[in-house]
């Protein structure tokens, strides 16, 4: 059977035929770093990809420019947007504040659900010691957001999920290392645990070890941020 990846609704198409559909698939391009921060959005070459005209892939850049992923040049075009170390770092605190209060209103998942996460959680081991990891960010988001969808802060929701995007092109670099990947498994393990035995208090520390570990990940890119290719010779290297 093929590997596929569970939807995300942020990732999904609105209604809305042409513009729907090149407003999901650029997007779904930029949070899986297909296009890399800084590059140039060569309009005709996506239209002919998308199959589509080039007046929904301007709109679908529009609203993609308001969310912040794009960057709309005045005479010269859209760019996906680049971020200096620091506003990476300010919009990673801010989705950690919002994530710890979907952590404390989430209903408990029921027997299915803890099922579901620890087989999601199970495919992600998968790929730890594979050389190709490209789906396994996706599979982390969504293991995240079945978690988070059990809040009833649907608006708080709606934000963690738009700065999920901002930042997953930069953070994803962290799954480069295999013991990395291991971590985030055995991390994942631990927060399946307090779900299962309800407790919240074991659910905020298992989620704060998850996160600080994330937050080294981030560490490491930033340090390296230096070197303009160096996202782009990662992301690669996870598609070969």
């Amino acid at each position: 059977m093929p590997e596929v990846d569970q939807p995300d609704p942020q990732l999904q198409a609105p209604p809305g035929g042409a513009n729907g559909l090149a407003l999901q698939r650029l997007r779904r391009m930029i949070v899986a770093g297909e296009l890399h921060p800084g590059e140039q959005i060569r309009q005709q070459e996506m239209a002919d990809l998308f199959g589509v005209s080039r007046g929904p892939l301007r709109e679908a850049m529009n609203v993609l420019a308001n969310q912040g992923l794009l960057l709309h040049k005045p005479n010269q075009g859209y760019f996906v947007t680049k971020r200096a170390p620091g506003e990476v770092e300010q919009i990673r605190r801010m989705r950690h504040a919002l994530e710890n209060v979907l952590i404390e209103t989430v209903a408990w998942p029921d027997a299915a659900c803890i099922a579901r996460l620890r087989e999601m959680n199970e495919e992600m081991r998968s790929y730890v010691a594979r050389p190709d990891w490209s789906h396994l960010p996706n599979l982390n988001r969504n293991f995240h957001f079945v978690i988070y969808d059990h809040s009833p802060d649907h608006l708080i929701l709606a934000e963690v999920r738009r700065l999920w995007s901002l930042v997953d092109p930069f953070t994803r670099v962290k799954y480069e290392f295999s013991a990395a990947r291991q971590k985030t498994v055995d991390e994942h393990e631990a927060v399946i645990l307090a779900l299962e035995a309800r407790s919240r208090a074991g659910l905020r520390l298992a989620m704060d070890q998850h996160r600080d570990s994330g937050r080294e990940g981030l560490s490491t890119l930033l340090a390296g941020a230096a070197d303009p290719h160096g996202l782009r010779s990662v992301t690669k290297r996870a598609k070969r």
